[in-house]
């Protein structure tokens, strides 16, 4: 605007150039100075290109991009002007400007007059001198918004706040999304665009400031910096366009950019150009620098030569991982290279492609920090022994035969399995009758429940003998009949509950039973095992939760089975790995998070930790407490009290399924009143709000069980024979038997509430994906926090017989990743990263804001930084909470919905006639038909959920609040709950068309007594007569109508 209609208005001449002149940069000065022109009005770009002074310039007025000091230097003449404007296209254009001189710092000045301008940080209040904000612009020149666009109207043109600071005129400001600071004398200094801020390697990069300091480089005329990804890495690339006469020299230009920035903004690549391409407006065309292609760089000069291999195959690795053509082989990874977690991680993926050096460890980078230094440690390692995992495809046929194998015998999984929540109902049908009354009804229930657990483990270990035997160690062939054998036995030994067994005496004579040697006072918690009749345990060892005995496991083409030897009073701490054939010697202690090799063997009294393990000392076993002991009675009265327990608490968890389907019936009746057609075509609208019900009903019983059974817990030691430690264990059992009805709710919105209703300090904005079993008084969480799957958070310590519990905290903001292991008495300050199956250091060792990976634990000194805006992560808007909350309330009700449906489905199309007809062995062979077709159902579920929600997944970053998350957490846990996870089904069924809709419990009733649907005439009476039938579902607990 102000290029028209100022000459206009004092009688000047406006010459105006056209597309030709502007595009002949070599014509463009003499063509200027023979029309006279005495000012002009352009972007610092074009002026920079211009080969030769225009002599009748007398002022320069030069906005649209940042103005670099040489082109200041350049044109500056005695007699000559040059002012530095600067205005969005919002506020009428110009609302700053500056007169520059050589030598000055270039400033875009102060608000011209009627203007105002404002500093402000991300809380929008004021900045002091010298420090990053945004720029807001205030006066007449304002827009009111933008047309047709109301959200971004509202964004970007606010409401003055700073009424009384001077800008009482301007009712709005402009935000206009520019990074500045103010000087010492007040003037605005451009430091660029905050939506152009890059990221790199973690850190915000602000190329401006890159070109800025190339610029004032000798030789250089202009300079343009862009983050481009070539060969899939991210790297800054700077194009340069030297003076006449001048070589682009890289090397001198990243020396002399190393002495002023810090390395991770040293372009690692320097493209000389002979010009920059432009838009239209005369500004730099960085779609095209981002696409235009490269010269090979030159080596010559520019990477300092590594001494030997070692040091040439880190250094190839670092320049793939950190995109950079030359790197300092004494710089630190992190600090000065800009290295971070993820790239540590990637850079020794690759250096372990090279056989000689596979032996390099996240602990080596994270410890020696510079690249010379990892080769020296390397070296002095020796060259290490690749492990041959080459894999021989077997023959054709081996595989054909083991997968028709394994297709034949997946019924009788599958229909043991299902047995455990439908096999209840349908034997209940079968032993009960009309005349039974509610409470018969109740305990009938419960017996089968009881009896169908305890015979599907009984069959389990049958079938494991039968078919597998004794296993043998050796080394079998993958797909070969002896694998299947294995991975036959391993299948139904998942039938059994092994989590209800944890830390009794019943765990040891389960494990007897299945043939392995286990001494007196041994605990044992959950586990995975590959062949527990080839583990022998001595006396008085403990083991902590997530055990892996891995003496069984495929390795290449071959499947290895070995031995596990474990002595007398061992310590083995949480998610510990022990490997085939290794030996564990008397009074050892195994750390958290430990992985013993194949074949290792640890001493006696020897202390291990990390992964790999390593000793790291000796247990002075002088002083450790002696065994706890009890006499035979005490051991005789607590193993018949866990019995008991294991027989009374998982029917218990049944209980909630009454409520929830009184909720059912309660809708069907309603339903039932203005619509004649069967309940079956509207049966999710029954069974939804019925999960929605069961899982609420199952919470509030939970709750009311801790409370009922271990109102308080305080840190201290107990023995395994104490009454409290059998409390303690009671309040775990029943977390487990409620757990496949609640799980859906880890990492929701709704776990706060669950777990503050049972006693923790959960913070505002907590997120929790994990199981505390029983210490919940000894837990609190901080605001903010995010505790991931499968953390072990506090788990007792066992050692000696002995329980040891003590309160475990976390600050704000905290990070706990997936399988890591947090002990008790842990306190972790506020922003603390505990990455993926890692472990906190000692207390004393940890400060706010660090970053802690691996076993044993390593301090990362800088971490990927990520700002998504707190809106979407810590401090959400109450619209996104509420529509979270809806969302999750309907998705982890979602798969017991799905069970609740297929049940009654099954009962009532398929079962319910077999039983009436007396047919028992249709019944079985319909069974094992309907549970099959149920598992394909739900298979078939999850992947339509995977692609309806998700499509097909790609690296990304996605904040917490964003639909993103909730459709990909809906998705992996509808792949995680392929069982049901409550239980299910109401007897329902539907024969012919009747004269009047039938209500779900008046067909039920009229099925089980062989009379068919109930006349009309009936229907009144069968309102007030129907019983409401319980049946069950689900592993391990059920639901029912």
């Amino acid at each position: 605007m102000e290029e028209i209609w100022t000459p206009y208005l004092v009688g000047a001449t406006l010459f105006v150039a056209s597309p030709e002149m502007m595009g002949d940069a070599e014509k463009l000065p003499a063509i200027l100075n023979e029309a006279g022109v005495t000012i002009i009005d352009t972007v610092p770009t074009l002026l920079g290109i211009l080969p030769a002074d225009v002599p009748s310039l007398k002022l320069i007025l030069l906005g649209g991009e940042a103005l670099p000091p040489a082109i200041v230097q350049k044109w500056s003449k005695p007699g000559r002007r040059i002012l530095n404007t600067y205005g969005p296209t919002e506020a009428t254009v110009v609302a700053t400007a500056a007169e520059v001189v050589p030598g000055e710092t270039v400033t875009i000045g102060k608000p011209i007059p009627n203007y105002t301008a404002y500093v402000v940080g991300e809380d929008m209040h004021l900045v002091q001198p010298g420090e990053q904000g945004e720029l807001l612009i205030g006066g007449p020149g304002v827009a009111k918004g933008y047309h047709g666009r109301p959200e971004l109207t509202a964004e970007k043109f606010i409401a003055n706040p700073f009424t009384g600071v001077g800008g009482e005129g301007d009712p709005v400001l402009y935000r206009s999304g520019d990074a500045v600071s103010l000087d010492a004398d007040g003037n605005i200094v451009f430091h660029g665009r905050i939506d152009d801020q890059i990221k790199i390697r973690g850190f915000r990069v602000e190329l401006g400031e890159i070109e800025s300091k190339l610029a004032d480089e000798p030789g250089v005329a202009q300079a343009a910096v862009v983050l481009r990804t070539d060969d899939g890495i991210e790297r800054l690339v700077a194009f340069v366009v030297p003076e006449p006469g001048v070589a682009v020299d890289g090397p001198v230009l990243r020396a002399a950019l190393r002495e002023q920035l810090p390395p991770y903004m040293v372009p690692a690549h320097f493209e000389a150009a002979g010009s920059l391409p432009r838009m239209v407006s005369g500004k730099v065309d960085r779609k095209m620098l981002k696409a235009a292609p490269l010269t090979a760089p030159s080596a010559d000069g520019e990477q300092e030569p590594p001494r030997n291999a070692t040091e040439a195959a880190l250094l190839e690795a670092a320049k793939r991982v950190l995109g950079t053509a030359s790197l300092p082989l004494e710089a630190d990874f992190f600090i000065d290279l800009g290295g971070h977690s993820l790239l540590a991680a990637r850079f020794i993926s690759i250096v372990r492609e090279t056989p000689a050096y596979a032996g390099i460890t996240l602990q080596d980078v994270y410890a020696a920090r510079t690249l010379r230094a990892m080769a020296a440690l390397l070296d002095e390692r020796g060259v290490a022994v690749a492990e041959d995992l080459s894999f021989t495809p077997p023959p054709f046929l081996r595989r054909f035969l083991c997968g028709l194998a394994q297709a034949a015998a997946l019924p009788v999984i599958i229909g043991l399995a299902t047995a455990q929540w439908l096999g209840v109902f349908v034997t209940y049908m079968i032993v009960s009758g009309e005349d039974l009354p509610l409470l018969g009804q109740i305990a009938a229930l419960l017996g089968v429940y009881v009896a169908i657990i305890v015979v599907t483990g009984l069959i389990a270990i049958a079938l494991k003998w039968l078919v597998l035997g004794r296993t043998k160690p050796g080394v079998y062939p993958l797909w070969g009949v002896y694998y299947f054998r294995w991975w036959f036995a391993a299948r139904v030994a998942g039938l059994v509950h092994i989590k209800w067994l944890q830390g009794t005496p019943v765990m040891r004579f389960y494990w007897r039973l299945l043939g392995a040697r286990v001494g007196r006072d041994v605990i044992i918690s959950d586990y995975e095992a590959g062949a527990i009749d080839l583990i022998e345990i001595g006396d008085g060892t403990s083991f902590g939760s997530k055990t892996t005995f891995a003496n069984g496991e495929a390795i290449g083409d071959k499947l290895v089975i070995g031995r596990i030897t474990i002595g007398k009073d061992v310590s083995v701490g949480a998610s510990v790995v022990l490997g085939h054939d290794s030996v564990i010697g008397d009074h050892a202690e195994i750390g958290d998070l430990t992985a013993i090799r194949p074949g290792a063997h640890v001493g006696e009294a020897e202390i291990w930790d990390g992964t790999p393990a390593r000793k790291i000392g000796m247990v002075d076993v002088a002083a450790l407490p002696p065994q706890a002991e009890a006499s035979a009675g005490r051991r005789a009265l607590m193993t018949c009290f866990y019995i008991l327990m294991l027989v009374v608490l998982p029917p218990v968890s049944l209980l909630p399924i009454f409520p929830a389907f009184w909720l059912f019936d309660k809708i069907d009746y309603f339903i039932a009143g203005w619509t004649d057609i069967s309940y079956l075509w509207f049966l999710p609208l029954l069974t939804w709000p019925t999960a929605i019900g069961l899982i609420a009903f199952t919470v509030l019983l939970m709750a009311a069980l801790r409370w009922a059974i271990l109102p308080r817990v305080t840190s201290g030691s107990w023995s395994i024979h104490s009454g409290f430690y059998a409390r303690k264990w009671t309040v775990a059992l029943a977390t487990e038997v409620t757990l496949e009805t609640l799980s859906s709710l880890f990492a929701t919105i709704y776990m706060r509430a669950w777990y503050r209703l049972m006693g923790a300090s959960i913070g505002k904005g907590a997120e929790i994906s994990t199981n505390l079993s029983g210490r919940y008084d000894l837990t609190g969480i901080g605001a903010g926090n995010f505790i991931a799957d499968e953390v072990v958070f506090g788990d007792e310590d066992m050692r000696r017989g002995y329980m040891r519990l003590d309160a475990t905290r976390t600050g704000e903001q905290v990070f706990v990743g997936n399988d890591a292991v947090v002990p008790p008495g842990a306190v972790i300050p506020d922003r603390v990263l505990i990455g993926i199956k890692s472990k906190p250091p000692a207390n004393d060792r940890m400060q706010p804001g660090d970053t802690w990976f691996g076993s044993p634990p390593i301090r990362l000194p800088t971490r990927q930084k990520v700002d998504l805006g707190a809106d979407w992560t810590y401090k959400p808007s109450a619209a996104k909470q509420f529509g979270r909350g809806l969302f999750e309330a309907l998705h982890t009700s979602f798969p017991a919905m799905l069970f609740i449906t297929f049940g009654t489905i099954a009962v009532d199309l398929v079962l319910q006639q077999r039983i009436n007809e007396g047919d028992w062995i249709g019944l079985v062979l319909s069974f094992m038909a309907v549970a099959v077709a149920i598992a394909v159902v739900q298979a078939l579920i999850c992947a339509a959920v995977k692609w309806l929600m998700m499509g097909v997944y790609k690296p990304v970053m996605k904040p917490m609040w964003s639909w993103w998350r909730s459709g990909s957490k809906r998705t992996r846990k509808a792949e995680r709950q392929g069982q049901p996870s409550s239980a299910q089904q109401p007897p329902r069924r539907t024969r012919e068309a009747v004269p009047s809709r039938l209500t779900a419990a008046e067909e039920r009733a009229a099925w089980r007594s062989g009379s068919g649907p109930p006349a009309r005439v009936a229907w009144y009476q069968s309102r007030h007569h129907s019983k409401t039938l319980p049946c069950v579902s689900c592993r391990p607990q059920a639901l029912g109508g």
